[in-house]
């Protein structure tokens, strides 16, 4: 009986506090579809967070109103989720927010840098959008604590460098149509679980070597609209791009050198945008010593890269640019079906290990003219196809690619030679059809004289 009797005491005491959360009141103007639970100020010109939201909400949003400041005004909001303070004229991170949040969004205030405690009570967001803000600066390790964070959006800010201590959490980074001009690796890196990176629309020149290698899940990339340089230092990003292993936007066009400007990236060779890809080492010192003479003698070094100064190795190990060998099947059928523009360095280096070693059919000088230097830039013409067996049969085709490719100053004389003779040929055969022609018309206005002098006489005498 007395068991019955508390029972029912509980329930007189629980019921009334049950009715009055499910039947909260929605402050006025608001929208409320779950009272209690989900409620949406939206467009109502607010100044302050309205006073009657109840305390059980675990969706708010205020978004598209007048907000300057809700320091410390939502951390009695225990259970709250879900927070939306986009579209106001909040000029820095709001403090004191709950640590329950887990989605925060801040898209298009008016907040100019992140500090290194603005966010460290937040330890469960896995959504932040900072979106359309004016941020230049984020402190080093304001972002560190962010262990479940998942989606980060700074898009259309003013940020110069890639924030340092991301999360390794994340898995979409989004920091489009900002000024960041280099990629560094310490940010880059632990980002082990990454799987979408939007850096396009940047001042992105190019991209570290081995920069994407170390992002296992990486699956899709925007590195669209940024002023990239066709040279040496972009021979990673190529080489990355021609492997497609993901999706992505891979027209990419070159903003320097002024020649390669406006054109594709993946429409250039590899010797087009590095021309000393191909140059010996007696080549690559003179360029040295002209660089360093022309910078005041100090002297500069070219930048390693995986394809370009490897490429170089293996082709110089015998001082020559490039050696054709006899007894190379192998070698044959694959340059009959490459060039340059689309042979992978890998498949380069797998060529160079297995080619024997015999004494070269065909060597450059270790110096080139400034045509030819010019001319071996813009070669992107394949190898054709031969079926020949025998090494005779290919001796001369190999000569005759190679002079067809790379022509020595001879050659070059050579075909000048047999270019104005042509030329004075032809201008021979139209000296004749031209006296021809001429001597025809002469003989035609002969005849029509002679005939008018014969009429003449006769119509003279049948007049008197």
């Amino acid at each position: 009986m007395l068991w019955c009797r508390r029972g029912v005491l509980l329930v007189l005491c629980v019921c009334p506090l049950t009715c009055l959360l499910l039947m909260s009141p929605c402050p006025p103007g608001c929208c409320c579809p779950r009272a209690g639970f989900l409620v949406l100020c939206e467009s109502l010109g607010l100044r302050s967070l309205p006073r009657s939201v109840p305390l059980s909400t675990s969706a708010l949003s205020v978004a598209r109103n007048q907000l300057c400041n809700v320091d410390h005004l939502l951390r009695r909001f225990s259970g709250l989720q879900e927070l939306s303070l986009s579209h106001n004229l909040l000029p820095r991170f709001p403090r004191g927010l709950p640590p329950s949040l887990e989605s925060l969004l801040l898209q298009e205030n008016r907040i100019t840098y992140i500090t290194s405690g603005a966010l460290r009570q937040l330890g469960n967001l896995t959504r932040l959008d900072l979106e359309d803000n004016r941020i230049r600066a984020i402190q080093p390790g304001a972002l560190e604590g962010l262990n479940k964070l998942q989606v980060l959006t700074l898009k259309g800010n003013k940020l110069t460098t890639l924030p340092l201590n991301l999360p390794p959490s994340l898995t979409h980074l989004d920091l489009s149509a900002n000024c960041i001009s280099v990629l560094d690796l310490p940010s880059l890196s632990p980002l082990v679980n990454l799987q979408v990176l939007n850096i396009n629309s940047n001042c992105l020149r190019s991209v570290p070597e081995s920069a994407f290698d170390r992002l296992p899940r990486l699956r899709s990339v925007d590195l669209a609209g940024n002023l990239w340089a066709c040279e040496c230092d972009i021979l990673y990003l190529y080489r990355w791009l021609l492997n497609g292993r993901m999706k992505m936007a891979t027209d990419l066009v070159c903003s320097e050198p002024v020649h390669l400007a406006h054109r594709l990236l993946l429409n250039l060779s590899v010797v087009a945008i590095c021309p000393r890809v191909l140059l010996t080492p007696n080549e690559r010192t003179q360029q040295l010593h002209t660089n360093s003479s022309a910078s005041g003698g100090k002297r500069e070094t070219a930048k390693p890269n995986s394809f370009g100064s490897n490429f170089s190795e293996q082709i110089s190990k015998e001082n020559t640019s490039l050696t054709f060998l006899k007894d190379a099947p192998r070698t044959r059928v694959l340059l009959d079906h490459f060039s340059l523009e689309t042979l992978t360095y890998d498949e380069c280096v797998s060529l160079n290990e297995t080619q024997p070693v015999s004494p070269p059919l065909l060597k450059t000088t270790s110096s080139l003219p400034d045509e030819e230097q010019k001319y071996r830039d813009n070669i992107t013409a394949r190898y054709p196809p031969n079926n020949a067996t025998s090494a005779e049969e290919t001796l001369p085709l190999r000569s005759t690619n190679r002079d067809a490719l790379w022509p020595t100053p001879n050659t070059q004389l050579l075909t000048q030679q047999e270019d104005s003779a042509v030329i004075i040929a032809l201008l021979a055969v139209l000296c004749v059809l031209v006296s021809l022609v001429m001597l025809a018309v002469l003989l035609v206005l002969k005849k029509v004289l002679l005939q008018r002098r014969r009429v003449a006489p006769l119509d003279a005498g049948s007049g008197g």
